[in-house]
């Protein structure tokens, strides 16, 4: 079961998931896999490979997995259901190109975050924060999504403006990661 570490690495390297391996004096290896604001647990001792979601249920984690395999194929077929989520999450992009003041920030999340509306939206935090939640023509209320905003470097110049000690552009990034069903991507 072992040679399945590169096989689950390189599938994580790929969805660009957060995680940590830690191998053991004992041979076993323990994957700490974070997806989705989930933390599953992955552990290969010997023939054997153990999955399991860590919830607040099942906090502290009990070193019993929740699934055991010893098959590869049904491990695999386990573990790629993880990922079907991140696959089919529609992907929104911010360009940083369409816009140089906070003014044309709004104007670019509101084209790409909003469909067939008969009404303007606001052009303040918390009109953008409604928007991330969704429910406005792109995606669901809630509907996991990727958010990429490209060329983030230039607004990071132009959304440099202090207010409250923090640069507007990192008051608005701060307002996309505390959203948990969106995977944001800065490029």
């Amino acid at each position: 079961m072992k040679k399945l570490l590169s096989y689950i690495v390189d599938k994580l390297k790929q969805t660009n998931s957060k995680y940590e391996v830690h191998s053991f004096e004992s041979g076993a290896i323990m994957i700490d896999i974070w997806i989705d604001n989930n933390f599953y647990v992955i552990q290969i001792d010997g023939e054997t490979i153990g999955l399991s979601l860590i919830t607040k249920e099942t906090t502290p984690f009990d070193i019993i997995p929740a699934q055991i395999f010893k098959d590869e194929a049904l491990f695999k077929k386990a573990f790629k259901n993880i990922f079907l989520t991140i696959q089919s999450r529609k992907t929104i992009i911010i360009n940083a190109n369409n816009f140089s003041t906070l003014e044309g920030f709004y104007i670019e999340v509101e084209n790409v975050l909003t469909k067939d509306l008969n009404w303007k939206t606001g052009h303040n935090l918390n009109a953008f924060n409604d928007l991330l939640l969704g429910g406005f023509g792109i995606h669901e209320y809630e509907e996991p999504i990727k958010l990429i905003w490209q060329h983030s470097e230039k607004s990071k110049l132009d959304l440099n403006s202090l207010r409250l000690n923090e640069t507007v552009y990192d008051i608005l990034t701060s307002i996309i990661k505390g959203h948990k069903h969106i995977e944001f991507i800065e490029s």
